[in-house]
């Protein structure tokens, strides 16, 4: 056999060869599921729940850093306390100026937490809401 027949021979079975090597792939197509319909005033108002849950995260946050400074200011008073001179007035009349001040500002942080607390009551009321219609509700196809 001559080099050109051999190369006709292996030419003629490449084709034979490459069906050869034919596999079926085990891949199956499912479908994906189905969500069931959702309406629109649920997940408006799931968003607007979402944002009224960040809005008190950032309110929660700034009131506790005004506590952290107003305990600080409170050790700060407590200290001052201790080294005070009750024989000097003036002494005794700043200090009590600024106890004041300090008193105010404690009130209107419990104010501030006292509305706080309300919000987040009444978010947690609207979340049990929320979750009493628009979770339990059931579709029908037509």
């Amino acid at each position: 056999m001559s080099f050109k027949s051999k190369l006709a021979f292996v030419v003629a079975l490449a084709p034979a060869a490459a069906m050869a090597q034919s596999s079926v792939s085990q891949a199956r197509i499912v479908p994906a599921p189905v969500e069931p319909p959702r309406l629109h005033v649920c997940a408006e108002q799931q968003a607007s729940l979402y944002d009224r849950k960040a809005y008190l995260d950032i309110d929660k946050a700034e009131l506790d850093r005004e506590r952290d400074s107003i305990a600080r200011e409170s050790a700060r008073l407590a200290s001052d306390m201790r080294g005070l001179d009750t024989r000097d007035t003036a002494a005794v009349a700043a200090y009590n100026a600024r106890s004041a001040d300090h008193n105010s500002r404690v009130e209107n942080y419990n104010g501030r937490v006292a509305e706080m607390n309300r919000a987040a009551a009444l978010l947690t009321g609207d979340s049990a809401d929320f979750v009493a219609y628009c979770n339990t509700l059931r579709f029908s196809r037509r």
